[in-house]
């Protein structure tokens, strides 16, 4: 009887072991066929000529640090409590904050007001071992990754002279010079992370802040000034999260600066590109609207800011959070939604300039609406890049390594989330899905999700100079 149940048992082990063999054959083979298909794409569509790209704006020093280290050599144990503040003023504000997108591991930035704290969280993050000290900042980050792919670079930049020293050749800088850059604090966790009684669902990060310079945009006079002597081919508009919520604004001064930015991009003859944040001010996100986004043809968003953008435009409120893994279909219907809201107001002579592309990046694809008929092209090729280029940022390696990488996206995906809506089936070894609807086009693209993680912080921008950068 013994002899019976050991052989059953040893039986069982071998078919398990063969079993697991098989399913992890099979998903590498997955993973391998889908980047085969996704690098197919990209060397079908190679960079023509040297572009120029004109993006602004913010500029910074960034600390990448290891978030849960960080708090600890700070002698901070997490909170009973999790909910975002606005403003951090003082270390129980920044355990709140810090537990509220870490439990919900969504990307957010904050402001620190309490100087003497950000000061001290800096110092204390370059003595953690492993702690990365990178240039940064959305419109230098735009302009860097568009120079890594050949485009001639013309970021506006409020800067001192050691960082711009730091920059490619193909780069070049137009601002205000300035004595210390602003730092940020990228802090950075994995997923699956415990800390208290806080779970991160995914790997991703909190950007702490406390900016002299880069809510005041004075690089604007100067970057206008050379615009038409460069005369790019689009114009990159990003980093206004730095004036939300900014404490140090007197009345009606972001609107001001906003209206002086508008008058910029009215000016301009060229396709213009709005990078969205997490805006989170209810009246700096009416001044967006009322300054800034008529004047966009292109926008990028992550899974966060697209509904949030809606929320904005159909109720006049914004939101906190939305889901981290949010299916394809409802990220369709909600670009669909931006679309629509933007074209009728365009039409109602609300909206100055057309909204022509749509590029949302989410942790498991890559998502891209253009116009028929319009300047952008490529948008097959331009979701592969994106897609690409978001796990070579996330991993920190130009070569992909599909045995650190895996794929989130179902097997078929529906158009949108009306009952009864046609399915795309996941063809693996032609990974990118394009069909047309009305008027425009839309293609999806997988994303090889990195499992060991180098940075998220920066990697919104560095996905949307990938997409945008084949569509120029």
């Amino acid at each position: 009887m013994a002899n019976k149940l050991a052989i059953t048992i040893a039986i069982l082990v071998v078919v398990g072991a063969y079993l697991y063999y098989e399913r992890v054959t099979h998903q590498d083979k997955h993973v391998l066929a889908v980047l085969d298909g996704l690098m197919s794409v990209e060397r079908e569509n190679p960079l023509l000529g040297t572009p120029k790209v004109a993006s602004s704006f913010e500029v910074t020093i960034d600390y990448v640090v290891d978030s849960v280290q960080l708090l600890r050599s700070m002698r901070l144990d997490p909170p009973e409590e999790a909910k975002p503040h606005d403003v951090v003023k003082s270390e129980k504000e920044l355990l709140e904050t810090f537990a509220f997108f870490f439990n919900h591991s969504a990307a957010s930035s904050r402001y620190v007001e309490n100087k003497d704290l950000f000061h001290d969280m800096a110092t204390k993050s370059l003595a953690i071992q492993g702690t990365r000290k990178v240039v940064g900042g959305s419109g230098l980050q735009i302009g860097k990754r568009l120079a890594m792919e050949g485009c001639h670079v013309l970021v506006a930049a409020d800067s001192t002279t050691e960082l711009m020293k730091m920059l490619p050749e193909n780069i070049s800088t137009i601002g205000s010079l300035v004595d210390n850059d602003d730092v940020h604090l990228l802090l950075e966790y994995p997923a699956h992370l415990l800390w208290g009684k806080f779970k991160s669902q995914r790997a991703n990060r909190l950007v702490l802040h406390s900016d002299e310079h880069n809510p005041y945009l004075r690089s604007l006079d100067k970057f206008q000034g050379k615009i038409q002597e460069f005369s790019p081919n689009v114009l990159v508009v990003a980093g206004l999260h730095m004036l939300d919520n900014f404490p140090g604004f007197n009345d009606g001064e972001s609107a001001n600066i906003l209206n002086r930015l508008s008058s910029f991009l009215e000016a301009q003859q060229i396709p213009i590109h709005f990078e969205m944040a997490p805006f989170h001010q209810e009246t700096f996100f009416d001044e967006l609207l009322q300054y800034i986004i008529p004047y966009a043809s292109s926008m990028g968003m992550n899974e966060q800011e697209l509904p949030n953008l809606l929320s904005k435009l159909l109720y006049g409120n914004v939101t906190v959070v939305s889901s981290q893994k949010p299916r394809v279909a409802k990220v369709l219907d909600l670009m669909r939604d931006v679309y629509k809201a933007c074209k009728e107001n365009y039409k109602m002579g609300k909206k100055m300039r057309q909204l022509t592309r749509l590029h949302v990046h989410t942790l498991a694809f890559q998502a891209i609406l253009t116009t028929k008929g319009s300047n952008w092209k490529n948008t097959k090729a331009a979701a592969a890049k994106a897609s690409l280029t978001a796990t070579r940022f996330v991993c920190g390696s130009k070569k992909i390594d599909p045995k650190k990488s895996k794929l989130f996206m179902d097997d078929s995906f529906s158009k949108s989330i009306v009952p009864g809506s046609p399915k795309i089936v996941f063809n693996s070894s032609s990974p990118v899905s394009c069909w047309d609807e009305h008027d425009y086009e839309i293609c999806v693209a997988p994303v090889l999700v990195c499992t060991q993680v180098f940075q998220t912080g920066g990697g919104g921008d560095h996905i949307t100079a990938g997409g945008l950068v084949l569509q120029i």
